[in-house]
């Protein structure tokens, strides 16, 4: 299975597997919100796994405690690290600081194996009702027709009831498959491997989660680029680095979005000075598009 190539890129030491299938009626009672979320879970979902649990035990990594250390702001997530706020008693509210603190004493490595034909929106929705089921962040690779995906997704206790959680702010790679990687897929997983990660990676689990949080927001300027750089811990305010670039990928889909509209009224466009100023607006979106690229490239 083409999940696993992924889940192995871990790395993870043999105390940290736990392997255990998760019954789908466990997430249909405690992480789907309406009927229809009820159905797709049955559905969609081929079969459901807890594959590790990262914790100072099992990994060597501090646990993080949310009282030691002020929260810090967000960057705005983007496409390849897209908002997933979809909390049911908060109203889908993004929280102000999606990385607020709260205590991390464990990751849950989970996959997810979907059945086809599983539809791109039907597979993000799984992917946040996964995400918010779990009372630990999770690291959550999805098996889906059109690809595999990891997943990650900070998450906030609900402020409307106890027990649940809110998902404020996520970030997925695109769908791809580990077992033939491209030149920047095979960098990107080998940069997940515990023993690549740098010393503040592993400060604590917080930081474990938002450097992996990092490389995928690292894969989706390669998609752009064509270069995998990894997060450069040494380098001046990585944490900055990463936002411009979470920043400058959703401006990059906006445009690109503008770009599309603009082409299909050109191409229906019937009075020639109607085409003039549709062709200058392209003109003008393509010099943004290439000026974003430029700017990720560096």
């Amino acid at each position: 299975m083409t999940a696993q190539v992924l889940i192995d890129a871990f790395r993870l030491p043999a105390q940290a597997l736990v392997a255990q299938r998760i019954p789908k009626k466990l997430l249909v009672e405690q992480g789907a919100p309406t009927a229809a979320d009820k159905r797709l879970i049955n559905d969609t979902i081929d079969e459901l796994w807890w594959q590790a649990t990262l914790k100072p035990a099992t990994v060597g990594v501090p646990a993080f405690h949310a009282a030691t250390v002020p929260a810090t702001p967000a960057a705005a997530p983007t496409a390849g690290a897209r908002s997933a706020a979809v909390g049911a008693s908060d109203g889908g509210a993004t929280s102000a600081n999606a990385t607020e603190a709260t205590d991390v004493i464990e990751l849950a490595l989970v996959s997810a194996h979907l059945r086809p034909p599983t539809r791109e929106a039907q597979a993000r929705r799984l992917m946040q009702l996964i995400h918010r089921a779990i009372p630990y962040p999770v690291l959550l690779v999805t098996q889906a027709p059109t690809g595999t995906v990891l997943s990650v997704a900070h998450k906030r206790a609900s402020l409307g009831e106890a027990g649940k959680w809110v998902v404020a702010d996520a970030a997925d790679t695109h769908a791809f498959n580990p077992a033939q990687p491209t030149a920047a897929e095979t960098e990107f997983m080998a940069s997940l491997a515990l023993e690549q990660l740098p010393p503040s990676a592993l400060a604590d689990l917080r930081a474990l989660y938002q450097a992996v949080a990092d490389r995928i927001t690292a894969l989706a300027v390669a998609q752009v680029t064509g270069h995998f750089r990894a997060p450069d811990a040494a380098a001046a305010a990585p944490a900055a680095r990463t936002a411009a670039q979470r920043q400058a990928l959703a401006e990059r889909s906006r445009l690109l979005d503008q770009l599309a509209s603009a082409r299909s009224t050109a191409a229906k466009a019937r009075q020639m000075n109607q085409r003039v100023e549709l062709n200058l607006q392209i003109q003008r979106l393509q010099r943004q598009l290439q000026e974003l690229q430029d700017r990720l490239a560096t």
